[in-house]
């Protein structure tokens, strides 16, 4: 189609001068005005060349045309339409400022045509009032149409970012809490092997709870990928509390869980989060206090409340702990705040403890 644009724009074109065959000299002005505004609009040149040229060159004829006015009504029709799709084009598309210079310049044109006719009548007031009357509405209709369609464009430039972002978000989260606590599992065992003095067999455990550590981390990964590659309606990654011993199992002094068994049917946007929160805290122990020999999960459902998870470790606090991080709680607050619960973390005691409550409807 674009390449037959030029073509098809020609026949328009001259479809235009055809009328001026058969009248006088003066006809061709007006004839060729309409012509080259049609080829303006239909070749879509760049930026604002094409209205603010179409716009200056309507003006200039109504400023300067003194031909036979009669013969306006034959081309007003075409260059008026033009016009109006200039002024769309141009509101809608074009960057703000430009476009409302450019669409200004372009409307005022449109306005100004019927006086091209009607400033030659012999009661040129009333013609250029009721020629004005009937310019004002299909105009306004143009600029409401533009700015519509704009902020329809606007919407969905702002989904199209904002789900791109969202994506990167959950990318970083999968990443942070599964691959990350991984991570930090293998660092401390190899921290803890530097300053130790481990006979074979115990080189050999660790050796295989680091192969473990590592395949974990990648099968995260692979789920990561998996969910980059995923279609864009397919159901997000979530965990359930039932996975949840599991992941005390990687710790060498495993920590206590209390109350799963009596926790009722839960929705399982509630089941991932809770599970999430047990992660990051858990992950943060393993980051901040190493050390930590108490560290306790405990889960408790109540019909007013709702779900609440806490985790809380004796302490104390890793002298010189990792610097970094610092994001996981609060995107894991944002999170809970989205499933109207409320997440805290502070000292407790010599340790600290992370508690969150989750509605659950019930």
């Amino acid at each position: 189609m674009t390449g037959a644009r030029p073509a098809l724009t020609a026949v328009a074109a001259a479809l235009l001068f055809l009328p001026a065959a058969f009248a006088h000299g003066s006809a061709w002005l007006p004839a060729a005005t309409a012509a080259l505004i049609l080829a303006l609009t239909a070749l879509r040149l760049p930026s604002v060349l094409a209205p603010v040229a179409a716009a200056l060159l309507s003006l200039a004829v109504d400023a300067g045309y003194f031909g036979d006015h009669g013969l306006e009504l034959v081309w007003m029709p075409a260059e008026f339409a033009t016009l109006l799709v200039l002024v769309v084009r141009t509101v809608r598309r074009l960057p703000a400022r430009p476009a409302w210079a450019a669409g200004a310049l372009t409307a005022a044109a449109a306005l100004a045509l019927p006086l091209r006719f009607a400033l030659r009548q012999p009661v040129p007031l009333d013609a250029s009032v009721a020629g004005l009357a009937l310019a004002v509405v299909p105009v306004a209709a143009a600029l409401g149409a533009a700015l519509y369609l704009r902020g329809q464009d606007d919407r969905r430039v702002r989904a199209v970012r904002d789900a791109r972002r969202e994506q990167r978000l959950a990318v970083a989260r999968d990443l942070h809490d599964y691959v990350a606590h991984e991570l930090t599992g293998i660092l401390l065992e190899v921290q803890a092997a530097q300053v130790s003095g481990y006979d074979e067999a115990e080189n050999a455990r660790l050796l295989a709870r680091l192969e473990a550590a590592g395949q974990r981390a990648l099968t995260s990964m692979d789920h990561t990928l998996d969910t980059l590659r995923a279609p864009d309606d397919a159901a997000p990654r979530r965990h359930t509390l039932t996975e949840l011993p599991a992941l005390l199992d990687h710790f060498p002094d495993r920590p206590a869980l209390h109350g799963p068994a009596e926790l009722p049917a839960l929705p399982p946007a509630v089941e991932d989060a809770a599970y999430r929160v047990a992660l990051e805290a858990l992950t943060n122990i393993r980051r901040h206090a190493p050390a930590a020999d108490l560290i306790t999960v405990a889960l408790a459902h109540h019909p007013c409340a709702g779900l609440t998870v806490t985790v809380t470790d004796a302490g104390p606090a890793h002298p010189h702990a990792r610097s970094g991080g610092g994001t996981g709680l609060a995107a894991l607050r944002s999170r809970i705040a989205d499933l109207g619960g409320e997440l805290t973390a502070g000292p407790h005691g010599t340790g600290w403890q992370v508690a969150a409550t989750l509605p659950t409807g019930a």
